[in-house]
């Protein structure tokens, strides 16, 4: 120690390589069965299908028109990037697997390097990049590896506030250009997923209280993207581009907002960190945007969680919120930073303890469901969904597949989103499309994905399969599924 401060020596390497190994630990299973025909979540093929629309693979529209069983709310930019990849690696749901883990580990990186830029230390940028990472596998694991645009949204805009702040004069401001570009590469990223709205928002406020001129720079860059991505997307696809993204069907419930809460309350030992954020005094009205950040991502997580089908994908900027405080909270106390009387290495004791309590009191049962559980299933059941995709390949004609993936390993075009479409009928109450094909039978088959329940008449989206059982009478258990047929 010197002059109070703690410096960075082997023992906090040590440190910082165990997590490391811990993080692998973590994330080794989703490396492990990138490349499985298993899904677990019905977005995955819902993406694929999207992504093979984008590049041109499926003639359907990548922003069906209304009255169709398949809707598109989300934006078009994810569906091309994975797109590309998909059709260099001939498979969209392993391309957007491989993107979305490598957008989260660029999270890490991103929230890792801002504790830098905002005077951190490496041990501290370190510590941050790894709680996003540790969090994510153990907390939000299913959106690990998994082919969903959100952490690719993330990323993007991650990457803006990089540019803002990366690099700028000792006055704290960045050249205009990069103030410009950072607007620009922010709005590119509302461009991959529309919901990620706490940390521009953040920004916005922060620079108009702090810097007004760069505050109209920056919106510049955000206008500029905003009318050429916008009108970009118009002329290529239209009012139902429009309409798809901003009519979209969706139920709210009040009460899925203490699922929102419970998600936040997981953040809360690495959210005291935003507490040490007015003793740090950061440069630069660094802390002020921080503490906007958390607060803003905290309220906006707890709000979407109301939305159906909206799951932890809503907590992600809390949780990168989150550890850059307290990446920046350890950086202190290892430059000597007290709380009272408390010596400083007791003080970084407790901090860092106290941001990965609830990882350590998880573990005991969260590692055998990782390992016996979740990669024990994939193995368990790869046979069987083997089994149902060749078996939905055989059928002669179209097939309506609960989990889409389903049919898009087995070649089969999409032509109903259960999910997408379930929630349309429940607000709407109109069903006509699906009543038509059920009446003409023009699907050949319906596949169920209710894999571990019992075959019996209580089905998940119970609204669409009263209707699709009035036809269809006829079940059979094939492999991994159940195959409905008139």
């Amino acid at each position: 120690m010197k002059s109070k401060n703690i410096k960075l020596d082997t023992g906090y390497s040590i440190w910082i390589s165990f997590g490391i190994f811990f993080a692998l630990i973590l994330l080794a299973p989703h490396l492990a069965f990138i490349s499985s025909h298993v899904s677990l979540s019905s977005n995955e093929g819902w993406n694929a299908y999207l992504s093979q629309r984008a590049m041109g693979m499926d003639p359907a529209p990548l922003y069906p028109p209304s009255g169709q069983m398949v809707f598109n709310n989300y934006p078009p930019s994810s569906f091309y990037v994975v797109g590309l990849l998909g059709w260099l690696l001939g498979d969209m749901i392993v391309a957007g697997r491989i993107i979305a883990l490598v957008a989260l580990l660029f999270c890490a990186y991103a929230a890792g390097r801002v504790v830098c830029v905002m005077g951190g230390t490496r041990a501290g940028s370190w510590f941050a990049g790894l709680l996003v990472i540790i969090y994510s596998a153990v907390f939000y694991s299913d959106y690990v590896g998994m082919d969903d645009p959100q952490w690719l949204g993330q990323g993007i805009v991650m990457l803006g506030l990089l540019l803002l702040v990366d690099r700028a004069s000792a006055s704290g401001r960045s050249t205009a250009w990069r103030t410009f570009g950072a607007g620009c590469v922010m709005v590119a990223g509302l461009s991959v997923k529309h919901n990620i709205l706490a940390l521009p928002a953040a920004v916005m406020v922060w620079l108009v209280l702090t810097d007004w001129r760069r505050a109209m720079v920056w919106l510049s860059g955000c206008l500029l993207a905003l009318c050429v991505l916008g009108g970009l997307f118009y002329a290529c696809f239209g009012p139902d581009f429009v309409h798809g993204v901003f009519g979209h069907k969706r139920i709210f419930y009040g009460y899925r907002i203490l699922k929102g809460m419970s998600n936040v309350v997981g953040l809360s030992g690495m959210m005291v960190a935003g507490l040490f954020l007015r003793r740090m005094r950061l440069a630069h009205g660094y802390g002020l945007l921080l503490g906007l950040y958390l607060l803003l991502a905290v309220a906006f997580a707890i709000v979407q969680r109301m939305g159906t089908g909206v799951t932890h994908n809503a907590c992600f900027e809390a949780l990168i919120a989150a550890a850059m405080c307290a990446g920046l909270a350890v950086s202190y106390l290892l430059k000597g930073g007290t709380l009272g009387r408390l010596p400083p290495r007791v003080t970084l004791v407790g901090m860092a303890g106290l941001n990965l309590l609830p990882v350590v009191v998880c573990m005991p049962t969260y590692l055998p469901y990782l390992y016996r559980i979740t990669a024990a299933d994939i193995v368990a059941h790869e046979g069987a969904w083997k089994d149902t995709i060749a078996a939905v390949h055989n059928i002669d004609g179209d097939v309506a597949c609960e989990t889409l993936a389903m049919c898009y390993w087995a070649g089969k075009p999409a032509v109903i989103d259960f999910f997408n479409y379930s929630q349309h009928v429940a607000v709407t109450h109109e069903a006509t499309a699906l009543e038509q094909a059920v009446d003409r039978q023009a699907i050949a088959a319906f596949v169920s994905s209710s894999r571990f329940g019992r075959l019996g008449e209580v089905w998940a989206f119970s609204n669409l399969w009263h209707i699709i059982r009035s036809r269809y009478t006829h079940v059979r258990e094939q492999g991994a599924a159940y195959i409905v047929t008139p």
